[in-house]
């Protein structure tokens, strides 16, 4: 009997499952500091991510120019086709969009406290179709049938999980119903930078010859920037939640583990953030974005045994439907995701033809 379904073996594996388990570390850090310190919503993570950013990009470059000094060498003699000042402009577009998402994620999205927490995570495979028609559209890669078939299914899922948002959490008062369009906009918007991000950062790579690691140096450094001026404008204490936190608890011991806590979230961001360029230069932003949402279905699962999330509006308990089908979309949406960067190739209907492992 043929094989319908074949794992695409590539090449670097190692680095997609690195960005996974550092995209896990750093999510599950997120869950301690919400669950344990209850520090669900602080701009200070805005702050230690573009930290993280910086750092990890300042090390790894300077690693490389003393110890892959030939090659770094060889690399820097290619002149870029654009001017300076259009690097510079598109590595800060880059930082604005990569703040503007993780603002709006970390500081602005869990003020509206009757929102499902995984509404964000479910609605992360719109990073594929955002990234994949900017590659399709603008920078006019050709499409294929199997990154077709990907992209609608997904686009199905989406369009599911939003309508079905909607009636599981039964909206009646106007109020919860204005955050439910308001966090569901939101939430578009940050997967919608977060391809943009990644889409200037494939530009840059590709077509300007941009050092990686320069450019999430640079990245990080506007970014610091942007934060600085967004705390000046509107007067935010970025310590406000450790000083607050320490009063409260009075208790050295848990302001300890408190930072360590923030201390991990800059470090595993940091190291998330190298392989995310990484990624993006050997694969693609639609591969980093499958990175972001291949371990959905689990965290589903864990939100829903431990955490007061996929709750019936109408009900006020845990829905067991309501969790199902956003489990089986999930798992959909993961697959698909596979199918459109070729690690699993279908063998029906010519959705074979044009894969990597075909061609090679």
């Amino acid at each position: 009997m043929k094989q319908c379904i074949r794992i695409g073996i590539r090449h670097n594996l190692i680095y997609l499952l690195m960005l996974i388990i550092f995209n896990f570390l750093r999510k599950v850090d997120l869950i301690v500091l919400d669950k344990v310190f209850e520090l669900n919503t602080s701009i200070i993570l805005v702050i230690l991510m573009f930290f993280g950013e910086f750092f990890a990009g300042l090390i790894i470059y300077i690693y490389q120019n003393n110890f892959c000094e030939k090659i770094i060498t060889t690399y820097s003699t290619i002149s870029p086709p654009d001017s300076i000042f259009k690097i510079f402009l598109l590595l800060f577009m880059a930082s604005l969009f990569d703040f503007m998402e993780f603002l709006i994620k970390t500081y602005y999205i869990p003020k509206f406290e009757y929102i499902s927490k995984t509404l964000e995570l479910r609605l992360s495979s719109f990073l594929t179709l955002s990234a994949a028609l900017f590659f399709i559209y603008v920078l006019k890669f050709q499409k294929y049938k199997h990154q077709i078939f990907s992209l609608l299914i997904i686009l199905t899922c989406l369009i599911i999980i939003g309508i079905s948002e909607y009636f599981f959490q039964h909206f009646d008062d106007e109020r919860t119903g204005k955050d439910f369009f308001a966090t569901f906009f939101l939430i578009l918007l940050v997967h919608f930078f977060n391809s943009l991000l990644d889409s200037i950062e494939k530009y840059l790579i590709e077509y300007d010859f941009v050092d990686p690691f320069k450019a999430l140096m640079f990245e990080g450094l506007f970014g610091i920037i942007l934060s600085i001026i967004y705390l000046f404008i509107f007067r935010k204490n970025p310590f406000e939640e450790i000083k607050n936190y320490y009063f409260n608890k009075k208790n050295i011991i848990n302001l300890i583990l408190f930072i360590i806590c923030l201390f991990l979230f800059l470090l595993f961001g940091g190291i998330r953030n190298a392989y995310r360029v990484v990624i993006n230069k050997i694969y693609s932003p639609m591969a980093k974005a499958l990175a972001d949402y291949i371990l959905n279905p689990f965290f589903l699962v864990y939100y829903f045994i431990f955490e007061d999330d996929f709750i019936g509006g109408g009900q006020n308990k845990k829905d067991i439907y309501y969790f199902i089908l956003n489990l089986i979309l999930s798992i959909i949406i993961v697959f698909c995701g596979c199918v459109y960067n070729e690690f699993l190739v279908l063998f029906c209907y010519n959705l074979e033809h044009d894969t990597h492992s075909q061609v090679s």
